[in-house]
């Protein structure tokens, strides 16, 4: 992420952390971070702050992940870990359990991919 990018990432989350009403420590707290490092992300003092703080802290504000990936040309989407490595990490689960998740994940992606086809196809015979 260039610094462009950093200060419209920041500007982003202290507006929409404003709209809501809620200051740094709440945000902060919701999210499980630092308030401190709330406040240097929001005046765009990170180039690669770390993605699942940034995660957190839009789940806590509510905005939609997609918008942050257009601000950041995907680095936040692109340095999460992956279906497996994040479930190895944060569960105790089965590497059978986590097969399982990944095949779910695989179908609803799918799902998806198929839904967004049908869409655009539907789209242009209109």
């Amino acid at each position: 992420m260039n610094d462009a990018q950093a200060t419209r990432l920041g500007r982003m989350l202290a507006q929409a952390r404003r709209n809501k009403a809620l200051s740094l420590r709440a945000v902060a707290e919701i999210a499980d971070v630092s308030h401190l490092w709330l406040s240097r992300v929001e005046r765009g003092f990170f180039n690669q702050p770390a993605p699942e703080r940034i995660t957190r802290v839009i789940e806590a504000l509510g905005i939609d992940p997609e918008h942050i990936d257009r601000i950041t040309k995907g680095h936040v989407a692109n340095s999460l870990p992956g279906v497996r490595t994040y479930f190895r990490s944060k569960f105790d689960l089965s590497p059978e359990e986590i097969d399982q998740i990944e095949r779910a994940v695989t179908e609803i992606q799918r799902n998806h991919e198929r839904s967004n086809i049908f869409r655009d196809t539907n789209r242009h015979t209109d």
